[in-house]
């Protein structure tokens, strides 16, 4: 069995590194990032270290 990690996907601050973490209407700190290996857009939660789901963004960005 192998001890090497398994690489993981490269997030960084979308905006070109710029962007800057805010605080929600629901008051989670979010940080809008983006994986350049697979082109995909997140955010993420600074306070707890989590990527949130569509659903779990949507909800922390009051848009129903």
């Amino acid at each position: 069995m192998s001890t090497e990690a398994v690489p993981q996907p490269e997030w960084v601050p979308s905006c070109g590194g710029t962007e800057a973490p805010f605080t929600t209407r629901t008051g989670r700190r979010l940080l809008y990032m983006w994986n350049p290996t697979t082109g995909e857009h997140a955010y993420y939660d600074v306070t707890n270290d989590v990527f949130l789901s569509a659903d779990e963004a949507t909800a922390a960005l009051a848009m129903h």
